[in-house]
């Protein structure tokens, strides 16, 4: 059997991008979280049953970053380095176009 995704449109993925990120932070233990576009898929998957694309995923995690300048780390897979403290304050796409 192949995987269903969900393909939902782009509001409703940035607000669940917002929620895999919030969740991830009260889990997380140590003052920097790292984020990337399988945690948040994993999350979410996990916590909501929510299967969407990673590359999605992705897409708005690096708005995020940019939009937030958060560090990127050098790996394969796009990774960001983010300050728990800073969680309650990013900036994602929505809220910039409005």
């Amino acid at each position: 059997m192949g995987r269903v995704y969900l393909e939902p449109d782009k509001e409703t993925l940035i607000k669940l991008v917002k929620q895999g990120i919030e969740m991830l932070a009260e889990r997380n233990i140590s003052s920097i979280l790292v984020l990337s576009s399988y945690k948040i898929n994993s999350v979410l998957k996990d916590n909501y049953g929510v299967n969407i694309k990673v590359d999605r995923i992705g897409r708005i995690l690096s708005s995020v970053a940019k939009n937030n300048k958060l560090k990127r780390l050098g790996t394969q897979i796009p990774k960001y380095q983010l300050q728990i403290s800073k969680v309650g304050r990013l900036r994602y796409p929505e809220l910039l176009s409005s």
